[in-house]
């Protein structure tokens, strides 16, 4: 089986850093991270990516903003937000956007395991 692609979305980088050590230690996945939503298009436009990490406040262009366009590319990744922006109208919007779930900042490997597997992907 190929391992999956895995995209990290967030302008810290010690952000990412989390993102990656909440991850399942035997998870089967090549991880690129982006710095923020500009790069994390440029790489959605060369590379297939299963399950992207999404943080939502970046300078630039922000999570929604990427979410939106992945709808208007017809681009499907497992996208699951992972934000400090904890407003129920955060949460809502993004899931109106496509994404699978939300996950709030500081991470909890528990629950990000949980949603992998809810996802399917582990």
């Amino acid at each position: 089986m190929t391992p999956k692609t895995a995209l990290i979305v967030d302008d810290s980088r010690t952000a990412r850093k989390l993102v990656r050590r909440a991850l399942p230690d035997a998870w089967d996945v090549d991880i690129v991270e982006a710095s923020g939503g500009r790069e994390a298009i440029t790489i959605l436009k060369r590379l297939p990516v299963d399950v992207m990490f999404l943080d939502l406040t970046m300078p630039e262009v922000d999570g929604y903003t990427v979410l939106k366009w992945l709808r208007d590319h017809e681009l499907s990744p497992i996208v699951i937000v992972v934000s400090g922006d904890l407003q129920p109208q955060a949460g809502a919007r993004v899931m109106m956007l496509g994404a699978f779930e939300f996950v709030g900042k500081p991470i909890d490997s528990d629950k990000m395991h949980a949603v992998l597997e809810l996802a399917g992907v582990l």
